[in-house]
């Protein structure tokens, strides 16, 4: 199971992704997060944030420079770790991280109460170094990192009194560490001459309170009266020192080692050989049966790499059912979109051809005819990527390095002894796990036998391992070992599966399914219908018994996951998963009895119910949760989908295509532009109510991707076919028609367009589509030169946003009156798209976001804070060129040139308007009246600035460039300039 996104503190600030560390470039934004984290999601005031980042005396352009850092933080650690915008400053929300400060406390909490020993140690193991290090001078940090600095040294001396109650021994160096690394701390100094004490070293703990006096006189203190009376003890062989003579002997310790419940054990050496082949080679295959534990040692070998690579991408393939979806996992992952005129392959290519990055694709056993190309095209052409890939068979690609993750360490035949037992890597292994089910289970000379056979008989594969010992809870382990030694003799005969340890885990799988109630069988199966996690309501929705009388679907759940055939991801949503060979084998069932059908039927009503509710949540207050919620579940929609358009259900693939693309386009998540293409495509298409809807879809994709004469057509063809249909609008034709025809220059289609789409917009009933249609007015009215009518559009749209609740309708109108205001109060323009920003942020739209970002920046310049606009630029670029947003790119870079010219870096402005003059974006969508003017005038001064031939050289350059090389062309200048 992958690790959940953490935040660390306890040590150098960290933040990690699926274990691996997010890389947060800046020392600005670490010191961001670094005081956002310390308020523990309490608001943090802008002024706050100013001193934090640049000290008493802030520059004038720290409120652009800040939002620009909120931002580009934003983009690193969304979505799980949100940025809020409040209306005194920022904060986090943190309901979707883990906090190693909040674990380390709940920890100390719960040592009060119970094994003060263990869990305080369990506490303390968390910490890396001192809190916040490198941060923790930080005026708004210094005091959170202070009060953990010393809830550690609290919890030391907690912990080292619970050892001392237990009678552990060896302590006495552990003590000295501490003395010397805290002199002040006394508390430490009478735990080192009670262990001495205890030790028999008499003299030496009176010695060492001898010492302590010593220090303290000469810094004028006293000791305290307990060390005085803890010294007359000693002398006196005081015999309450020594532990309670009545209290029970203390467990001796089990040979298996530690007790953590995702422990690696047995993988060192693995993983040391997956570092070197990484160090070595541009892919590397872990390749093992399922059950062999290739994602663990992945994982662990990505945590140990990432210091190496500028970044590690975890892509989990699991949750893939088609093949073909693959390169869009890639994508996802790398919050990556498909580009204009390329394919998604070739768009992941252009995107990682300069980078530096740790590329980790999880399970690709049964996507390997997608995964196997991907991968290859990738070791040829971006020399900056490792792939580290886990499969039950190699990609069999050139160069490929193998590494057989083989199973762990079993005893040898006969072996019966505890000592011949202890050491091999399955036993602890199977110890440590058995533990987990019963707390007080240990290892003995009686049960060495029994769990050496149980290890054996399963190979030593570590899943098949887990799986036994979570029987541990409801039978011993010699009874155990006789049941698994009667099950597989009686399947020895089974010969489908050609590897004897692919066997084996089938084989140890299907027996736990067996030993299940007939009522969790069916759960079971049914549940591998999900792709990812999944929620409760859910699973209740998907898994129906086929008799009555049976326990409900959480009771069912509850009773899985303590058979470990279940995992609980997240308590408090709650969230499940099944790990993926429980869900192939789940699937394998259902299909094997014919029963695959109803439970896909059920989990794609689910998800359509599911998607239509987030629809109209997306159009309130709720907007911000809503999207999260749809972000979570994603893979599951696009399972729901892709299943759709496999068993010909046209009404749920258009279902889904229209209610999820208002989330798609809001988060630059294009994906669903392919979907609508797949659906229009299915049997029966013309006729279905919702077509026009679904073209219209795809019409969008063309038009973001800037193949403005196809989008131009299919919005067309959309109008057509609602016409033929009558069905009901949803204006995107127009909203598409819009844009397009402005990017052409075909201004008074444009402005018909967008009347339409206004007029559809009144009679839908809607206030959100309204606010919409009416910013997009507003917008258009203020750039063909009527900045008047369209501030009295954008208040009729802040009013439409009012009544609907929206932050994304709000940001819309507030945009829109930033845009208006702008030739004539440029101060009231800059609060009003700064506003619209801090709103996008909110409702999680980070289309809008970006957009009035871009009219920020270029504000911030035109204020003659070039630097620092130029930086938040930058931001914005990287924003749609990941998210294959063309149209939008191109906008962003007319205000990039400006930029560059008024720095006086007239080669980069000449290039850069090459490829603007290239690409025709002279009347797109946002432009004031005096834009082309502005223009001319701005080319007119790098022609003075630069020889005839130089420019048309420059020019020329611009006007060949590829959008991947232009975009990688700028940010080298724009890095240039800034740093």
């Amino acid at each position: 199971m992958p690790e959940p996104f953490r935040v660390n503190v306890l040590g150098p600030l960290e933040v990690r992704r699926h274990g691996a560390q997010v890389s947060i470039e800046g020392t600005k934004k670490r010191q961001l997060l670094a005081v956002l984290v310390a308020a523990r999601g309490d608001a943090v005031p802008v002024d706050r944030l100013y001193a934090a980042l640049w000290g008493p005396n802030p520059p004038p352009s720290a409120r652009a420079s800040l939002q620009s850092h909120v931002s580009r933080l934003r983009e690193r650690v969304q979505p799980e770790l949100e940025v809020v915008t409040m209306w005194s400053g920022y904060g986090l929300d943190l309901r979707r991280v883990e906090l190693d400060g909040v674990r380390f406390e709940s920890l100390v909490e719960l040592g009060g109460r119970l094994a003060p020993v263990e869990v305080l140690g369990d506490a303390l193991r968390l910490w890396r170094g001192d809190a916040f290090t490198g941060f923790a001078e930080l005026p708004s940090v210094q005091g959170e990192a202070r009060r953990l600095d010393e809830l550690r040294l609290t919890t030391t001396e907690r912990w080292m009194d619970a050892r001392l109650a237990a009678d552990e021994q060896g302590l006495v160096g552990e003590l000295e560490a501490l003395v010397t690394e805290h002199p002040l701390r006394e508390h430490f100094w009478r735990q080192l001459m009670v262990a001495l004490h205890r030790a028999g070293r008499q003299a030496e703990a009176l010695r060492r309170g001898a010492d302590l006096r010593t220090m303290l006189r000469e810094l004028g203190l006293q000791p305290s009266p307990a060390i005085l009376q803890l010294e007359s003890r000693i002398l006196a062989e005081d015999l309450t020192l020594r532990p309670d003579p009545g209290r029970p002997a203390r467990r001796p310790a089990s040979p298996h080692g530690g007790r953590e419940p995702t422990s690696l054990i047995g993988r060192e050496s693995d993983v040391a050989a997956v570092l070197d082949a990484l160090a070595m080679r541009p892919v590397v295959t872990i390749c093992g049966p399922g059950g062999v534990g290739k994602t663990r040692l992945a994982m662990r070998a990505a945590h140990a790499a990432r210091d190496s690579f500028d970044d590690v991408v975890v892509v989990e393939l699991a949750p893939v059912r088609d093949p073909d979806a693959t390169p869009q996992m890639v994508a996802a992952a790398l919050e990556l979109e498909q580009r204009q005129h390329r394919s998604l392959e070739a768009t992941v290519e252009d995107f990682l051809q300069d980078k530096s990055l740790l590329l980790v694709l999880d399970n690709c056993e049964h996507v390997l005819e997608a995964a196997a190309p991907l991968v290859d095209r990738l070791r040829r052409r971006c020399p900056g990527v490792t792939v580290l890939a886990t499969s039950r068979e190699p990609l069999g690609l050139p160069g490929e390095h193998i590494h057989l993750a083989a199973p762990l360490t079993v005893p040898a035949e006969g072996a019966s002894s505890l000592r011949e037992v202890a050491d091999a890597s399955a036993v602890q292994l199977f110890v440590d796990r058995a533990r987990a089910a019963r707390a007080d289970y240990v290892l003995t000379e009686t049960e060495a036998a029994a769990v050496a056979e149980i290890c054996l008989r399963l190979d030593g594969l570590p899943l098949a391992v887990e799986l036994a010992a979570a029987r541990m809870r409801t039978m011993g382990s010699r009874a155990l070992a006789s049941r698994l030694d009667q099950r597989f003799a009686l399947l020895s005969g089974d010969r489908k599966i050609a590897d004897p340890r692919h066997r084996t885990l089938h084989h140890l799988v299907e027996w736990s399914y067996d030993l299940l109630e007939p009522a969790e069988q069916e759960s079971f199966s049914q549940l591998s219908v999900f792709a990812g996690s999944f929620g409760l309501d859910a699973a209740e929705s998907v898994c129906q018994p086929s008799s009555p009388n049976q326990l409900e679907a959480v009771g069912l759940l509850v009773n899985l996951i303590d058979k470990s055939m279940v995992q609980l991801i997240d308590a408090d949503e709650p969230r499940y998963r099944l790990l993926e060979t429980l869900r192939d084998f789940g699937h394998w069932r259902l299909e094997d009895a014919g029963r695959l059908d109803p439970p896909e039927g059920r989990h794609r009503s689910w998800y359509l119910g599911l998607a239509e509710r987030a629809e109209l949540g997306l159009e309130g207050p709720e907007e911000g949760r809503w999207s999260q919620d749809v972000e979570r579940d994603f893979d599951n929609f696009r399972a729901a989908h892709a299943s759709a358009v496999r068993c010909g259900d046209l009404d749920c693939a258009a279902r889904l295509v229209t209610a999820l693309q208002e989330f798609s386009f809001r988060r630059i998540r294009y994906e669903i532009t392919n979907w609508a293409e797949a659906t229009a495509l299915m049997e029966g298409f013309a006729d279905e109510p919702r077509a026009s809807s679904v073209l219209a879809v795809s019409a969008y994709g063309h038009w973001v991707r800037g193949d403005l004469e196809a989008a131009i057509d299919l919005a067309g063809r959309s109008r057509e076919m609602h016409e033929a249909l009558s069905s009901a609008p949803n204006a995107l034709a127009e909203r598409v028609l819009g844009n397009a025809l402005f990017y052409c220059g075909r201004t008074e289609e444009a402005l018909a367009a967008m009347e339409a789409m206004l007029d559809g917009a009144h009679a839908s009933g809607s206030a959100s589509r309204l606010a919409h249609a009416l910013y997009m007015s507003s917008v258009a009215q203020t750039s063909i030169g009527d900045p008047r009518r369209g501030a009295d559009l954008a208040d009729r749209a802040w009013t439409a946003a009012d009544k609907c609740g929206s932050p994304s309708a709000a940001a819309q109108a507030a945009y829109a009156r930033g845009v208006a205001l702008r030739p004539v109060d440029a101060d009231e323009a800059g609060r009003a798209l700064q506003h619209a920003a801090e709103l996008g942020e909110i409702a999680g739209n980070r289309w809008i976001s970006a957009f009035a970002l871009t009219e920020v920046h270029s504000l911030s310049a035109q204020r003659g804070d070039l630097i620092p606009a130029l930086q938040g630029l930058a931001g914005v670029i990287d924003t749609w060129h990941r998210g294959g947003d063309w149209a939008n790119q191109w906008l962003s870079l007319r205000h990039v040139f400006g930029v560059l010219v008024r720095l006086d870096t007239p080669r980069s402005a000449a290039v850069l308007y090459g490829a603007l003059v290239a690409k025709g974006v002279a009347h797109a969508l946002p432009s004031g009246a005096a834009d082309a003017e502005n223009m001319s005038a701005q080319v007119d001064i790098v022609r003075q600035l630069l020889a005839p031939t130089e420019f048309a050289a420059a020019v020329r350059t611009g006007a060949a460039m590829s959008d991947t090389d232009l975009i990688a062309y700028l940010q080298t200048e724009i890095e240039c300039r800034t740093s």
